[in-house]
């Protein structure tokens, strides 16, 4: 009986000090969706740039993107700096609008995010203007108190309109 008082004493002691985890506020959950699209801005500030080592700090170690193609799976940092890469190569100038249409859904304790938006793109590849609008879905998760994507993938909507870059004042 002895044994059994101090077991459930000890059981107590541990439950009592343990840190409790509560759910957050709405206010705090508004706070960490801002902090997500701030993690989004800095990718698309950075992409548009072709900065690889800005894009580095808002990227997750296990960071997986989904090609336009069955065959495109991105599994790794090194598989991602290649495809950048080619891409970064592929283009002479690319400018991001803003985010429309975002829906950010979160988990209640901030740990884990999805979002999806809409955002104009225009590529600059040859003299020509590709207008574009995209279709981005990310999810993010919050290492070390910071938010980090983990998984992503880009669709075109329909509507591209390409025109020659030297006929549009910049």
């Amino acid at each position: 009986m002895k044994k059994y008082l101090q077991f459930l004493l000890l059981l107590v002691l541990v439950v009592s000090c343990a840190p409790s985890v509560e759910p957050l506020t709405n206010q705090e959950i508004e706070a960490e969706k801002r902090s997500v699209i701030e993690v989004l801005n800095n990718y698309n500030s950075a992409f548009q740039q072709k900065d690889f080592a800005g894009i580095l700090p808002t990227l997750a170690d296990d960071v997986v993107f989904f090609g336009t193609d069955s065959s495109e799976v991105i599994n790794n940092l090194n598989e991602f700096k290649h495809k950048l890469t080619e891409q970064f190569n592929n283009v002479d100038e690319m400018r991001y609008g803003d985010m429309s249409d975002i829906s950010i859904q979160m988990d209640p304790y901030g740990t884990f995010a999805s979002i999806i938006y809409g955002m104009p793109l225009t590529v600059v590849k040859d003299n020509i203007l590709h207008n574009m609008f995209l279709r981005v879905a990310r999810t993010l998760r919050k290492e070390d108190g910071r938010w980090v994507i983990v998984s992503g993938i880009i669709g075109v909507a329909q509507g591209t309109t390409n025109v020659k870059a030297d006929t549009l004042s910049k």
